[in-house]
Formats: structure tokens, sequence, C-alpha cells
């Protein structure tokens, strides 16, 4: 998960590399210690100030994450928080948000460890589109005033357990527990974007009016890897608000060009 996995720019990915490459390291024993830390923090402001404070050093930060932790962490990721709370958090809560992606990396990881990460990202690709042309079971999911993030996390485990590896399905219950209406399939696609990173191939998302037969979306595939010179992660989905055309977004970059923007970008002209 360097530079050379492409999250190089993930905070404390290179302190999470480090502490899996142990040998022995429990990886998913790893990521449940990270999403715990990050629900802890998020809901104990006494507790987040005090490991975000700028006026206590980074010795005394490191001896209460001592404290509090060592007994119930991982060695591993006992050295990764004393390095998280050292630094400087210009925002605090911004300390659980950093925690909850460190656990999703370390998911991902141990998928990777077992030969499984593609497998992970491709269950990804199909959980987002069933959830897109499914309306009410997706907002039931990411609905914050329906049951805690553990009942909705057993709604989905009930709904998709028999059909997704447990890398998935633990990624799945963090993202409905903690997916507001509307962030449940950008989360989705984060940690999809997020596995094809680790294997250093680009993530492009594809939405068309019509299905593609496997010959065009080789041609497509071949297509995007000559223009970005990257190996392509593709998703493509069919989506019924593409009237014609297509949608495209990979990384920062967004292509529209289905008919129905093609219309509106005609009717804006013709009105101007």
């Amino acid at each position: 998960m360097n530079a050379q996995g492409g999250l190089g720019g993930v905070a404390y990915s290179s302190n999470l590399e480090d502490a899996l490459a142990v040998p022995g390291a429990p990886a998913m024993r790893i990521a449940e210690d990270f999403f715990g830390l990050s629900d802890l923090v998020k809901t104990d402001a006494r507790l987040r100030r005090a490991l975000t404070d700028p006026s206590r050093s980074a010795q005394e930060k490191a001896s209460l994450v001592e404290a509090l932790f060592s007994a119930k962490m991982n060695e591993g990721t006992v050295r990764i928080v004393k390095e998280m709370v050292a630094g400087h958090w210009s925002k605090p809560e911004s300390l659980h948000d950093a925690a909850e992606v460190l656990g999703i990396l370390a998911v991902l990881a141990a998928a990777k460890r077992e030969g499984e990460l593609a497998a992970v990202e491709g269950e990804l690709f199909e959980l987002r589109r069933f959830l897109a042309s499914h309306r009410e079971l997706r907002l039931t999911l990411s609905d914050m005033s329906t049951g805690d993030p553990h009942e909705r996390g057993d709604l989905a485990t009930r709904v998709f357990a028999s059909r997704v590896s447990v890398w998935t399905m633990r990624l799945l219950r963090r993202a409905v527990g903690r997916s507001r209406h509307g962030r449940l399939l950008a989360n989705l696609r984060r940690f999809a974007q997020w596995a094809a990173a680790i294997e250093s191939k680009l993530l492009v998302t594809v939405e068309t009016s019509a299905e593609m037969s496997a010959e065009q979306a080789a041609r497509l595939r071949s297509l995007l890897e000559a223009r970005f010179q990257r190996e392509i992660a593709l998703s493509v989905s069919v989506e019924d608000g593409v009237v014609g055309g297509f949608r495209l977004r990979a990384d920062t970059t967004a292509i529209d060009a289905s008919l129905a923007t093609r219309i509106a970008d005609m009717k804006r002209a013709l009105a101007s």
C-alpha cells in the first residue's frame, strides 16, 4: 500500500503496510482495531480532544494510547495510533475518518493476502450495480433514522452474505453503517477504487443506455488503457438515466457523452 500500490497519498498507509508486513500480522484483527477506534473517537469528544490536543506533547499522547489500547489492540495497531496522535490535526474529528480508512485498507490487504482482491473488487462493482437498481433497499440500508449501524449491517448480511466473500461483506457492513442517503453508492465506489489502486490499476466506471457485449467492453478497456497508460479496472453498468451514449468517470476525469446531455447543451446554446 505504498506508492507502488497506488495509495501512497493516503495518510499513514505506509505505517499500515509496515505493520501488515510483520510475519503473522492479523490483517482483519487490525482492521477491527481501526474500526473500533474510529467509532470510539467519533462518539467520545473528550477522548478525541485528548488525542489531538496540540498543547500536549507527542509522548504524553503516546502514553495515553498505551494506557488505553495496548491491552485491547494488536501491537502493530498501537504503533500506528501513536504515530497518528503525534501528528497535527487541524480538525480533531478527522482522526476518526483516518482510522476508518485504515480499517478499510486493512480489509483489502487481507483479501490481497489470500489472492482474492480482484474478486472483492468485482463484488463491490456488483453490489453497487445491484443497489443502484434497487432503490428501496438502498435507502433502507443508508437511512440513519432506521435502526443503528449494527442493525443495518445485520440486514445487509441477511441479504448479501451468501453472495459475497467475507472481505466484501465486512466492507459492506461498514458502508451501510456509516453512509447517509446518497453516499452508499459513492462509498462502495471508493472502496473499489482503492482495491484497484492497490493492484496499480485505474478504476473506470462507465454508465450506458444499453448492455455492452464482451467484445465492446474489451475494446473499450483497450482504448482506455492506451489513453491513460495504465491497467484498467472497468465497471460497466446500464443506467436508466442515460439516454443514448455513455457517461464515464476515471479518477478526476469525467465524460458525459449521453444523448440527454447533448440535447440539454443544445437547448442552452439556443437560449443564449
